[in-house]
């Protein structure tokens, strides 16, 4: 997990309890809540209608990787974006999507404060 060893995220969560809790409430709620919902909400959602939905997730997954912006975890990242995609599929919610991208940021923020 490439994003646990940025220097600015770990300044961010060693400074104080507040600044770690707003942090949490940030990485691991307001983001995943509004990714998926964009990604896989609307986008997934979108393509399906128009392509099999295996490339639905393929391309839905890609742009959630290049939008993030990060070369160094792009795989990682589409990974990431394939089993929420793919569960979003299964599953037919974003609930099921949204607690697995929030876990997965829970960890790298875990994976931050232990290093």
């Amino acid at each position: 997990m490439q994003d646990a060893y940025d220097p600015i995220l770990k300044g961010i969560l060693s400074d104080s309890p507040t600044s770690k809790l707003l942090c949490f409430f940030l990485y691991c709620v307001i983001a995943p809540l509004s990714e998926e919902t964009i990604y896989r909400g609307f986008l997934l959602t979108a393509l399906s209608s128009s392509m099999k939905w295996r490339d639905a997730v393929v391309m839905s997954s890609l742009a959630f990787s290049v939008a993030h912006l990060s070369g160094e975890s792009f795989v990682q990242l589409f990974v990431i974006g394939c089993i929420t995609g793919l569960t979003y599929c299964r599953t037919g919610t974003l609930v099921a999507s949204f607690t697995i991208h929030s876990l997965y940021n829970a960890a790298t923020l875990y994976m931050a404060l232990a290093s």
